[in-house]
Protein backbone atom coordinates (compact mmCIF):
# COMPACT_ATOMS: atom_id res chain seq x y z
CA UNK A 1 0.00 0.00 0.00
CA UNK A 2 2.86 2.39 0.81
CA UNK A 3 4.29 1.80 -2.68
CA UNK A 4 0.90 2.70 -4.20
CA UNK A 5 0.79 5.91 -2.15
CA UNK A 6 4.32 6.74 -3.33
CA UNK A 7 3.25 6.17 -6.96
CA UNK A 8 0.24 8.48 -6.51
CA UNK A 9 2.42 11.11 -4.82
CA UNK A 10 5.04 11.04 -7.58
CA UNK A 11 2.34 11.14 -10.27
CA UNK A 12 0.78 14.14 -8.55
CA UNK A 13 4.15 15.93 -8.57
CA UNK A 14 4.50 15.32 -12.31
CA UNK A 15 0.98 16.65 -12.92
CA UNK A 16 1.80 19.74 -10.83
CA UNK A 17 4.95 20.34 -12.86
CA UNK A 18 2.96 20.63 -16.08
CA UNK A 19 -0.26 22.23 -14.85
CA UNK A 20 0.82 24.83 -12.28
CA UNK A 21 3.16 27.27 -13.96
CA UNK A 22 3.90 29.66 -11.09
CA UNK A 23 6.87 28.34 -9.12
CA UNK A 24 5.62 29.53 -5.73
CA UNK A 25 2.21 27.87 -6.04
CA UNK A 26 3.66 24.66 -7.45
CA UNK A 27 6.30 24.36 -4.73
CA UNK A 28 3.80 25.19 -1.99
CA UNK A 29 1.44 22.49 -3.30
CA UNK A 30 4.34 20.04 -3.59
CA UNK A 31 5.47 20.70 -0.02
CA UNK A 32 1.93 20.34 1.28
CA UNK A 33 1.42 17.08 -0.58
CA UNK A 34 4.76 15.86 0.75
CA UNK A 35 3.57 16.62 4.28
CA UNK A 36 0.47 14.50 3.72
CA UNK A 37 2.53 11.80 2.00
CA UNK A 38 4.65 11.49 5.17
CA UNK A 39 1.53 11.31 7.36
CA UNK A 40 -0.05 8.62 5.17
CA UNK A 41 3.19 6.62 4.86
CA UNK A 42 3.79 6.65 8.61
CA UNK A 43 0.16 5.73 9.27
CA UNK A 44 0.24 2.82 6.81
CA UNK A 45 3.63 1.58 7.96
CA UNK A 46 3.10 1.75 11.70
CA UNK A 47 -0.68 1.56 12.28
CA UNK A 48 -0.20 -1.49 14.52
CA UNK A 49 1.91 0.60 16.91
CA UNK A 50 -0.37 3.64 16.95
CA UNK A 51 -1.41 3.36 20.60
CA UNK A 52 2.17 2.74 21.69
CA UNK A 53 3.57 5.73 19.79
CA UNK A 54 1.25 8.44 21.13
CA UNK A 55 3.14 9.08 24.41
CA UNK A 56 6.24 9.76 22.31
CA UNK A 57 4.91 11.25 19.09
CA UNK A 58 2.64 13.87 20.63
CA UNK A 59 5.47 15.56 22.58
CA UNK A 60 7.77 15.20 19.54
CA UNK A 61 5.15 16.84 17.32
CA UNK A 62 4.66 19.71 19.81
CA UNK A 63 8.44 20.18 20.12
CA UNK A 64 8.64 20.18 16.32
CA UNK A 65 5.97 22.87 16.11
CA UNK A 66 7.89 25.03 18.59
CA UNK A 67 11.15 24.56 16.67
CA UNK A 68 9.42 25.08 13.35
CA UNK A 69 7.95 28.35 14.49
CA UNK A 70 10.93 29.68 16.42
CA UNK A 71 13.48 28.81 13.75
CA UNK A 72 11.57 28.18 10.52
CA UNK A 73 8.90 30.83 10.45
CA UNK A 74 11.09 33.49 12.00
CA UNK A 75 13.84 32.71 9.48
CA UNK A 76 11.33 32.86 6.63
CA UNK A 77 9.95 36.17 7.85
CA UNK A 78 13.49 37.58 8.13
CA UNK A 79 14.24 36.44 4.60
CA UNK A 80 10.97 37.93 3.36
CA UNK A 81 11.86 41.31 4.89
CA UNK A 82 15.42 41.17 3.60
CA UNK A 83 14.71 40.06 0.01
CA UNK A 84 11.24 41.43 -0.64
CA UNK A 85 8.04 39.57 -1.43
CA UNK A 86 8.60 38.93 -5.15
CA UNK A 87 12.14 37.60 -4.77
CA UNK A 88 11.08 35.52 -1.77
CA UNK A 89 8.15 33.98 -3.63
CA UNK A 90 10.42 32.99 -6.51
CA UNK A 91 13.32 31.60 -4.43
CA UNK A 92 11.90 30.57 -1.05
CA UNK A 93 12.60 26.85 -1.51
CA UNK A 94 16.09 27.12 -3.00
CA UNK A 95 19.07 25.80 -1.06
CA UNK A 96 22.25 27.67 -1.94
CA UNK A 97 25.72 26.47 -0.93
CA UNK A 98 26.67 30.04 -0.01
CA UNK A 99 23.64 30.21 2.29
CA UNK A 100 24.76 27.05 4.07
CA UNK A 101 28.34 28.24 4.44
CA UNK A 102 27.15 31.65 5.65
CA UNK A 103 24.65 29.87 7.90
CA UNK A 104 21.62 31.85 6.81
CA UNK A 105 18.58 30.49 8.60
CA UNK A 106 16.51 29.90 5.50
CA UNK A 107 19.16 27.78 3.79
CA UNK A 108 19.64 25.69 6.93
CA UNK A 109 15.86 25.24 7.24
CA UNK A 110 15.40 24.15 3.63
CA UNK A 111 18.39 21.80 3.88
CA UNK A 112 17.06 20.37 7.16
CA UNK A 113 13.64 19.70 5.64
CA UNK A 114 15.07 17.91 2.62
CA UNK A 115 17.56 15.88 4.66
CA UNK A 116 15.02 15.11 7.38
CA UNK A 117 12.58 13.76 4.82
CA UNK A 118 15.25 11.61 3.18
CA UNK A 119 16.34 10.23 6.54
CA UNK A 120 12.73 9.52 7.46
CA UNK A 121 12.06 7.66 4.20
CA UNK A 122 15.13 5.50 4.83
CA UNK A 123 14.10 4.88 8.45
CA UNK A 124 10.65 3.74 7.32
CA UNK A 125 12.21 1.27 4.89
CA UNK A 126 14.72 0.09 7.48
CA UNK A 127 12.18 -0.38 10.26
CA UNK A 128 9.50 -2.04 8.11
CA UNK A 129 11.50 -4.13 5.65
CA UNK A 130 15.06 -4.78 6.85
CA UNK A 131 14.64 -4.97 10.62
CA UNK A 132 10.92 -4.88 11.45
CA UNK A 133 10.43 -4.22 15.16
CA UNK A 134 8.09 -2.28 17.38
CA UNK A 135 10.94 -0.30 18.93
CA UNK A 136 12.23 0.87 15.55
CA UNK A 137 8.67 1.58 14.44
CA UNK A 138 8.08 3.79 17.47
CA UNK A 139 11.45 5.52 16.98
CA UNK A 140 10.71 6.18 13.32
CA UNK A 141 7.28 7.52 14.24
CA UNK A 142 8.88 9.91 16.74
CA UNK A 143 11.33 11.18 14.10
CA UNK A 144 8.40 11.58 11.70
CA UNK A 145 6.31 13.45 14.26
CA UNK A 146 9.20 15.82 15.00
CA UNK A 147 9.74 16.44 11.27
CA UNK A 148 6.03 16.96 10.61
CA UNK A 149 5.72 19.29 13.59
CA UNK A 150 8.65 21.38 12.41
CA UNK A 151 7.27 21.61 8.85
CA UNK A 152 3.68 22.49 9.84
CA UNK A 153 4.28 26.13 10.95
CA UNK A 154 6.35 26.81 7.82
CA UNK A 155 3.58 25.43 5.59
CA UNK A 156 1.06 27.56 7.44
CA UNK A 157 3.32 30.56 6.84
CA UNK A 158 3.45 29.78 3.11
CA UNK A 159 -0.32 29.38 2.84
CA UNK A 160 -0.92 32.66 4.72
CA UNK A 161 1.48 34.59 2.48
CA UNK A 162 -0.43 36.98 0.24
CA UNK A 163 0.65 38.44 -3.07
Amino acid sequence: MAIAVLAVFLSYLVVLKYTVHENFHRTRLSMTSFFFFIVITLSLSFWQYAAHTLPYTIPAFVAGIALGYLVGVRGAEERLKQEGREHYREHFAHVHVRGLSDVTWWSVINFYTIMGALILINLVGFSTVLVPSETLGIGTSVVGALLLGSIAPYLLHLWMLRR
